[in-house]
């Protein structure tokens, strides 16, 4: 380690700190007040604009905070105990997974025009969205292990899947 040298210098790296810092705040206050204007017009309270704005306002606070952290020392935020490490570090890329499936569900009830609601007052898709939910997470257990099954969806891939 006598030998590294950052790639930065300094100044570069508290000037990124700071411009990452204030972004990550100035989407913070906004989601933050579109929540607020949701709440105010009274608008539906459970719907996938506020499930969104909810995990947004999650995400850019846990990001605000992890780059907050590095003003003051960073070997030490790189340092932090199992749960803020998988708070700060990993739990924002989970909540970028949940983003991406929420965006993914609007988009296919849109596109298919299902939703309407069915026989028993059951929505008609809320069993396709189950059983999509699991398959992600499947998937995603299964390409972890097996890296290669990542790379596509070929017939021998959904052979192994299955």
């Amino acid at each position: 380690a006598a030998g590294l040298v950052p790639a930065l210098p300094p100044t570069v790296t508290l000037g990124l700190t700071a411009a990452y810092t204030a972004l990550y705040a100035l989407l913070f206050f906004s989601v933050y007040a579109q929540l607020w204007l949701v709440l105010l017009y009274g608008h539906k309270r459970l719907s996938y604009q506020t499930v969104f704005l909810a995990l947004c306002l999650l995400w850019a606070a846990l990001r605000t905070t992890l780059f907050s952290f590095y003003f003051r020392d960073t070997p030490r935020a790189n340092r932090l105990g199992p749960l803020p490490f998988w708070l700060l570090y990993c739990c924002p890329v989970c909540l970028q997974f949940f983003t991406l499936t929420l965006m993914n569900l609007y988009f296919v009830q849109v596109t298919t025009g299902t939703g309407v609601v069915g026989v028993g007052g059951q929505s008609q898709w809320s069993k396709g969205v189950m059983g999509y939910l699991c398959s992600q997470v499947v998937f995603k257990a299964k390409a972890k292990r097996r890296p290669e099954m990542s790379r596509g969806l070929g017939p021998a891939c959904v052979r192994q899947l299955l």
